[in-house]
């Protein structure tokens, strides 16, 4: 056996086999690269297209999930942001549609699958219109000062919504703190929208958001009484 091992078909029976052993290694390799593969991508975010500007989306899942199919060099240094999923909103007006998911391939690439594959999308119409703005004032002056006037600029805002959100507004307001002023203070107070419940509006556009307000004080007058009762200790 020995002898075996030292001869030269030994020899040339092992770099058969190592050449055996190699040929299916690079036969292997450019198999696995010339073979399609599959991943899934999860978390793609979802777009709209094609929504007319008189509508807006209030509901809509904001990402799916995408198999896509290719040769395995083509994943290589894939990022999320290359992939595109969208549904197309031509002729979608106010109400709740199922949409099919679409999307668009990536270098090489093939989209096979959508999870979901159809996704519901709320859409309603986006209303605004101009508001004028009331001032509510809470708080006391600084003491001996009264409140004159105020005046407000500008003094009506633009509001717009989604309709059902739209439709609960019944005014626009500012509040202000009147809390130790005295002579003239201009104030820059932040606007709100309450609906008839004195609620406020959350989620919807006031436009612009502050608005000044000029507050004007007086100094308040002694009462005549006592004005009265000074004299007469003085007439004594």
């Amino acid at each position: 056996m020995e002898k075996f091992f030292r001869s030269n078909n030994f020899a040339r029976i092992l770099a058969i086999f190592m050449a055996i052993i190699l040929w299916l290694f690079v036969t292997g390799d450019e198999i696995t690269r010339t073979t399609p593969a599959r991943q899934t991508w999860q978390d793609v975010p979802l777009r709209a297209e094609n929504l007319d500007q008189d509508y807006v989306i209030t509901d809509m899942p904001s990402s799916v999930d995408l198999a896509l199919e290719g040769l395995p060099e083509n994943f290589e240094d894939l990022a999320i942001h290359e992939l595109d999923a969208f549904v197309d909103l031509s002729d979608k007006g106010s109400s709740s549609h199922l949409v099919r998911v679409q999307g668009r391939s990536p270098r090489g690439l093939s989209v096979v699958a959508y999870e979901p594959e159809q996704v519901r999308v709320v859409i309603e119409e986006y209303l605004s219109d101009n508001y004028p703005v009331e001032i509510e004032l809470v708080g006391e002056p600084a003491e001996g000062w009264q409140l004159v006037d105020y005046t407000i600029e500008p003094e009506e805002v633009m509001v717009g919504a989604p309709e059902s959100i739209f439709e609960q507004v019944a005014r626009v307001m500012a509040i202000i703190d009147l809390s130790g002023m005295k002579y003239v203070e201009r104030v820059e107070p932040e606007l709100a929208a309450y609906d008839e419940e004195e609620t406020p509006v959350p989620n919807l556009l006031i436009e612009p958001e502050t608005v000044t307000v000029r507050v004007e004080f007086e100094r308040e007058e002694e009462p005549e009484d006592e004005e009265e009762d000074e004299e007469d200790e003085n007439d004594e």
